[in-house]
């Protein structure tokens, strides 16, 4: 499923370092390469001493163990292979070639496995969520549009990279810095860059970012703040969600304080890793069951969503064989206390007009997200409240 990295392999299949290419038909760093030639020159025969998992972890991003027998036998799953070299610097047994003897040159294709597959996989997702999370610490735009509307028209990930700073938010209709708003339209962007996005009917992209983006948008600013180790979610810059002056009125306070600390929870039960949270993400993007699908719509998101599943039990069940099942459907439940960020969404609204701004602004796409259910003059209603 290529989205927006360039081709070109550059992360370690053995020890996840930095990597520029394929050594010996597998991609891999320059250090990995040569313990593989040394270690296939010298027959290495040593045994793990441990449990023999010392390059399956996660953590290979920041250390590179120092088992060579686990490292050995990781390369060769890998698929790779020692070619006997012909140089003279290297056998002193070859002998000079004949100029009549046709030289025949065997180029190998590069053997492309399951590993490679889900590596790539991780690395895209873990790209644009690293695009999503930069851009929402600066994401300033005054817009409100519909979901239509986003479908409608280019993307703007580059322009939203690039802040409107003369924005003074007291001063317009909004009367605060809209960050579930910006979040929600930030995320239906990061969609749009996917290329399964761009193979589908127009309505069906409509479906789709009205019923995913907020979703999305509450898990992805849930995990920023559990990755900080903080209790509940906080705006990107550090600061609060909302002004201060709705945290000096109780009711408010009490309805806010549920939004901020619902979708946190979980993921710090859990102690949720990146990973985990990166595919969770995906399987909550692409659902095949959101209604009025096209046929091939439904194929397509589905069989990511397969796709994606799969890796998160695989790495559930890696990391565990015993309570991996467990941890996998505890994960997808996640997905439940994300449907009620909908319900609370609305009373938060509900409760700042009626305590605060009885005219408080609701954009579009917030409209459209948490009551797609609602009929269009239902909808019209609570937009011309709105204004």
């Amino acid at each position: 499923m290529p989205i927006l990295l360039p081709q070109r392999p550059n992360i370690c299949s053995v020890c996840h370092q930095k990597a520029f290419g394929y050594n010996y038909d597998v991609v891999s760093c320059n250090a990995c390469k040569m313990f593989f030639r040394r270690a296939t020159t010298e027959k290495i025969d040593e045994h793990c001493k441990k449990d023999g998992k010392c390059f399956d972890g996660d953590d290979l991003w920041q250390t590179r163990p120092k088992c060579r027998a686990c490292r050995y036998r990781k390369c060769l799953d890998l698929g790779m292979r020692h070619q006997q070299s012909t140089d003279s610097d290297t056998s002193s047994e070859t002998s000079e070639p004949s100029s009549k003897r046709p030289v025949v040159v065997t180029v190998h294709k590069p053997i492309v496995t399951q590993v490679h597959i889900d590596s790539r996989l991780l690395q895209q997702i873990t790209y644009l969520n690293q695009v999503r999370n930069e851009i929402y610490h600066v994401i300033n735009v005054l817009e409100d549009p519909s979901f239509v509307d986003l479908v409608a028209r280019e993307p703007q990930l580059g322009i939203y990279k690039r802040p409107d700073n003369n924005i003074c938010w007291e001063n317009t209709e909004r009367r605060l810095k809209p960050w579930g708003s910006l979040g929600v339209l930030l995320v239906a962007e990061v969609i749009k860059t996917m290329d399964f996005y761009k193979e589908l009917l127009l309505s069906d992209r409509v479906i789709l970012l009205k019923s995913v983006a907020f979703k999305s948008h509450h898990l992805c600013i849930a995990y920023d703040s559990y990755a900080k180790k903080l209790g509940r979610v906080f705006a990107p810059t550090g600061g609060e969600m909302f002004p201060d002056v709705l945290f000096q009125i109780p009711k408010c306070k009490s309805i806010i304080m549920d939004l901020l600390t619902t979708p946190v929870k979980p993921l710090l039960d859990l102690k949720l890793t990146e990973n985990e949270f990166l595919l969770l993400n995906m399987i909550v993007i692409c659902n095949p069951g959101l209604g009025d699908l096209s046929p091939r719509g439904q194929r397509k998101i589905g069989n990511i969503q397969k796709e994606c599943a799969r890796l998160l039990f695989q790495i559930c069940m890696r990391d565990d064989p015993i309570g991996g099942p467990v941890r996998y459907m505890n994960i997808l439940a996640i997905d439940n206390s994300l449907n009620r960020q909908r319900h609370v969404t609305d009373q938060v609204v509900t409760t700042l007009r009626d305590c605060w701004a009885p005219g408080f602004f609701f954009s579009k796409v917030l409209t459209e997200s948490y009551c797609p259910q609602l009929t269009e003059d239902k909808k019209q209603e609570i937009l011309m409240k709105s204004k």
